[in-house]
């Protein structure tokens, strides 16, 4: 069971705001293996660390991070609407959590969040950032969209991608296969005909987001490269128990 990594899921995100320097920061005290974040592109073309499509549920503003520039994205307090102790955490770009990652060992899942806004040269952007800072062998890119996959591996071939799935499983192996992936799945995939498939491929599968080490009883660990979590502690406890 050791074998299996751990990614903090948006950084230590019970611990600290999500996607936020604090979080992170957080994810590598307590032992990760990794950490998952999410990207999307301001209105002035830089590269941001947020989840949703706009800033209201994890700042104190408003409006699509699309339609903000950096600098009003980053005027934003990214904190407060987890603890007020949290009011100078600021939505951080994806340059300054990979000039983080450098002085660290942490591997990094990168999730292009295209599927309700294209950002048009963002796979671009994110290969550069990638490039400049010499992390290739560290990083993961995963999207739901799968167009912007194909992007992605037209742009790069060597560049490690995973095909994002959720309910909807068919061709998963054969999507991710054409476009030399991984697969990031959720728990019930393992129980398909495509599931098999996958790890006869020798296809690498990476589950999201597990938070219970009982939900891991019912499937064969030396399948899963990592498991991608919101209790790091909870896993990491059961793992050395088990191992």
């Amino acid at each position: 069971m050791t074998n299996v990594k751990l990614f903090a899921h948006r950084g230590s995100c019970t611990m600290c705001p999500e996607n936020t320097m604090a979080a992170f920061r957080q994810a590598l005290r307590e032992g990760a293996d990794g950490i998952e974040l999410d990207v999307r592109m301001s209105r002035d073309g830089y590269v941001v660390v947020i989840h949703d499509r706009t800033v209201t549920r994890t700042t104190n503003g408003r409006g699509t991070v699309a339609g903000l520039t950096l600098e009003q994205l980053q005027s934003l307090d990214a904190g407060s609407w987890y603890n007020e102790a949290c009011k100078d955490e600021k939505i951080p770009t994806l340059e300054e959590v990979l000039q983080w990652i450098q002085s660290t060992e942490l591997e990094l899942n990168i999730e292009l969040k295209t599927e309700d806004d294209p950002y048009p040269g963002i796979e671009q952007a994110v290969l550069d950032l990638i490039n400049e800072y010499v992390l290739q062998d560290r990083i993961v890119l995963s999207s739901f969209n799968i167009e912007t996959l194909k992007r992605l591996r037209e742009l790069d071939a060597s560049v490690k991608l995973a095909y994002l799935i959720s309910e909807q499983t068919e061709e998963a192996v054969t999507k991710a296969l054409s476009l030399k992936s991984d697969l990031h799945c959720q728990l019930s995939f393992m129980k398909t005909e495509e599931a098999e498939k996958a790890v006869q491929e020798g296809i690498a599968i990476r589950l999201y987001t597990v938070n219970e080490a009982e939900e891991l009883i019912s499937i064969n660990l030396n399948y899963i490269e990592a498991v991608i979590t919101d209790a790091l502690g909870v896993l990491q406890k059961a793992f050395k128990v088990g191992s």
